[in-house]
């Protein structure tokens, strides 16, 4: 799949970068699927008791969290997108940690959503990385197009690292 994009309005873009300045960072974003992009309408920032423990290299959200956001994204029925950040130092790529933890919580979100898209974004600096799930296999996002009114302002090209990585490991195999 090709020409897949992820679209966010300026203020809620805003929010999400200055919510994801520092390592172990965690935002969901929820959003609407159609036409091969994901129209972001809401920002969840993860705070104080949604965070069960966080240091410079791994968090781990507090039990609730992740029932809560499955629950909004099915009540209002979009999609379920979830960011996090490496802080300034690395490349914008998911860690072996992330994709370890991608296994099962990939397959549960996308069966309690009933098929509905999961997006996965890493930030490092000002880069980006991100992986969607729209069928049953990880695909990359084009674009991160931020936009005022109806116009795009910006348009973030995620590294695609990861996706490259997971692709040189299945020709290996």
């Amino acid at each position: 799949m090709t020409g897949m994009k992820l679209v966010i309005a300026q203020p809620e873009f805003r929010s999400l970068c200055h919510a994801l300045r520092k390592p172990e960072e965690v935002v969901f974003l929820y959003g609407t699927y159609a036409d091969g992009a994901i129209e972001i309408d809401a920002v969840e920032i993860m705070t104080g008791t949604d965070i069960a423990s966080r240091s410079s290299l791994h968090v781990e959200l507090a039990d609730d969290v992740r029932p809560r956001v499955i629950k909004t994204a099915w009540d209002t029925n979009r999609c379920l997108v979830e960011a996090h950040s490496h802080g300034d130092w690395g490349d914008a790529e998911f860690s072996v940690s992330d994709l370890h933890g991608f296994e099962d919580w990939v397959a549960h979100v996308r069966w309690r959503l009933r098929g509905s898209p999961y997006v996965a974004l890493v930030k490092a600096g000002v880069k980006w990385d991100a992986l969607a799930w729209i069928d049953d296999r990880a695909t990359t996002i084009d674009a991160i197009e931020v936009i005022a009114g109806n116009h795009a302002i910006e348009a973030l090209i995620p590294t695609n690292a990861t996706a490259a990585k997971l692709a040189a490991a299945r020709r290996e195999h």
